[in-house]
């Protein structure tokens, strides 16, 4: 074993007195038996195992595997039937989820318990980054009926040799998304040669992935589902598709497709190989790209970092921010003590510097206090970012096969303006009008199903 895993798992050893205390709580007497819900056993044990034990040591822990109800293969609304049915059947005390939507249902219908009472008397509510706190509760009552004991978040990442050669202004904390792809463009305009660096690239990334994130970092949806609208006929819409057509032509972005290889069904697919090809950030072939925390860590030149854009009205939000593995307790589940002083001991301090000692590949500890616990400085400015909010939809009722179709029409449309066939107006306009017969027909067809 490392000597930093040994340290931490001393440190862990260390809290165990000290477990069912932790923010000035008095001890919880531990359950006989704990009945816990999970998709899986194995990955159960592998993020909470040693955390549990430490609580808990004399728990019987009873796993309930929930694996059918998380199947993403089957529609939401088979996944959100089997998950009430397994909670009503097997009664767990604990539940681990990672769908938003299906927390959000649960939570809706009344079957897991509301954590504020807890986390009031705890008084932990200021020690959670309010971005898991404000998405916890985007549900109807807008209450925490779970908690989310980890984060994920992405940074921008930068090349600064590039921006020092060229002689370009770095990065900064609050960039929108306009003033990224303008500090993009300067790197347009200082070149015109092919082998030069673009400011800008992502990954398997198009136009049509770029106007949704941008959408989805202002907080814009394309469709509201359950209210069978499509909203592309709006003034935002307007301005994030310019926006991005408008690089798209200035040369800001340069196509790049990797070369596939043809699967035995007859599907593409990029092989490793493939896949290095098309990561020109890493190749030092473009001065600015989006990643997950802790991406990016073996390249070649002066790595740069600060945090992903942000919405132009607050500054604040960013896409790609997400709480997941959320801890959840069943409506009236008569161990919601002893549930929740395990989920209390998940977000506490105690937790937050073990896991500055550890890697962990899940995501960043919801404790504010882990910021200052990390070897790695760019943490701290994950815990001033806040998620993009996008109001709560409903699948319910629309046919599965619409996604594809709808985003397909989508890429469609904008090829053919940036190919100068259709003006930007003619373009939204017939957006507008295929999406909404295509939401009607989805509509109609899942109705019917």
């Amino acid at each position: 074993m490392r000597r930093g895993g040994i340290a931490a798992l001393v440190g862990l050893l260390l809290l165990i007195a000290l477990a069912g205390c932790s923010d000035g709580e008095e001890p919880v007497k531990q359950p006989d038996v704990l009945k816990v819900a999970d998709i899986d056993e194995m990955n159960f044990y592998s993020m909470y195992g040693d955390y549990l034990n430490a609580v808990y040591p004399n728990t019987r822990i009873q796993f309930i595997s929930a694996k059918d109800a998380s199947d993403w293969n089957a529609p939401f609304e088979v996944r959100e039937k089997r998950w009430k049915q397994l909670i009503e059947s097997e009664q767990p005390d604990l539940i681990v989820m990672r769908d938003d939507e299906i927390y959000q249902s649960l939570a809706d219908e009344g079957l897991l318990t509301d954590l504020s009472p807890y986390m009031q008397s705890s008084g932990i509510s200021e020690q959670i980054h309010p971005g898991v706190l404000e998405l916890m509760k985007q549900n109807r009552d807008g209450l925490p009926y779970g908690m989310a004991t980890l984060f994920t978040a992405s940074k921008l990442y930068y090349n600064e040799d590039l921006f020092r050669e060229y002689g370009i202004d770095l990065p900064h904390d609050g960039m929108t998304w306009e003033e990224l792809l303008q500090l993009a463009y300067r790197f347009t305009a200082a070149s015109t040669s092919s082998d030069a660096p673009v400011g800008y690239y992502q990954s398997y990334s198009g136009p049509m992935e770029l106007a949704s994130y941008i959408g989805s970092t202002e907080g814009l949806s394309m469709y509201r589902l359950k209210a069978g609208k499509v909203t592309l006929d709006t003034t935002t819409w307007q301005q994030v598709f310019h926006t991005v057509l408008s690089h798209y032509k200035d040369g800001t972005f340069r196509s790049f497709t990797p070369e596939g290889k043809i699967s035995a069904e007859g599907t593409t697919y990029y092989d490793q190989e493939a896949t290095l090809s098309a990561d020109w950030f890493s190749k030092g072939r473009a001065a600015m790209t989006i990643g997950s925390y802790g991406a990016f860590s073996n390249v070649k030149f002066k790595l740069g970092s600060v945090n992903a854009p942000v919405d132009a009205s607050t500054r604040s939000r960013s896409a790609d921010f997400h709480a997941n593995h959320k801890l959840a307790i069943r409506a009236g589940s008569s161990e919601v003590q002893g549930a929740w002083g395990f989920i209390q001991f998940m977000v506490s301090d105690y937790v937050a510097k073990v896991s500055a000692q550890q890697a962990n590949g899940f995501g960043l500890p919801s404790r504010i206090s882990y910021g200052q616990h990390a070897k790695n400085e760019s943490a701290a400015g994950l815990y001033k970012q806040m998620p993009a909010i996008t109001p709560p939809d409903d699948r319910t009722g629309i046919d599965p096969s619409f996604y594809e179709v709808f985003f397909n029409m989508i890429k469609q449309e904008i090829s053919n303006t940036l190919a100068d066939k259709q003006t930007e107006e003619t373009m939204l306009k017939r957006m507008q009008e295929q999406g909404q017969q295509l939401l009607d027909a989805a509509k109609a067809k899942g109705q019917k199903e």
